[in-house]
């Protein structure tokens, strides 16, 4: 079965799209389902992901000094202090994969290919 002007332009939207979204993506994070799956399949255990999200120490909103550009005399040991932020690292057992740059720019290169193959005087004649 021989493809089609329509069935190359379809084919060249689709790989267009998916050039872009690589393009614009850094690295994708896989379910804990698909995870799973790929990890019995290579039996290769997950690299650690850092999904640290940042949280207070306290439940309240910090509480800034009040007017330390106008007060020079007042001291700021007296005054409230914000507390700092605490890193949590949270691991899922995700795996996560990093797609390379030459697999962006070959789907990119890919669809340029089936775009040709759409226009007429381009493309060998078909039966």
């Amino acid at each position: 079965m021989k493809l089609k002007r329509p069935q190359y332009l379809m084919a060249a939207i689709i790989l267009l799209v998916m050039g872009i979204q690589c393009l614009y993506v850094d690295s994708y994070i896989l379910t804990p389902q698909a995870s799973q799956t790929l990890s019995s399949q290579l039996d290769i255990p997950p690299a650690p992901v850092d999904n640290s999200t940042t949280i207070l120490h306290s439940n309240s909103p910090a509480e800034l000094p009040e007017n330390t550009a106008l007060d020079n005399d007042s001291s700021l040991g007296s005054k409230a202090t914000p507390t700092a932020p605490k890193k949590t690292v949270i691991f899922s057992g995700r795996y996560n994969v990093i797609l390379p740059q030459w697999f962006t720019w070959t789907l990119l290169g890919a669809s340029l290919v089936c775009f040709l193959k759409t226009i007429p005087w381009l493309s060998p004649p078909q039966d």
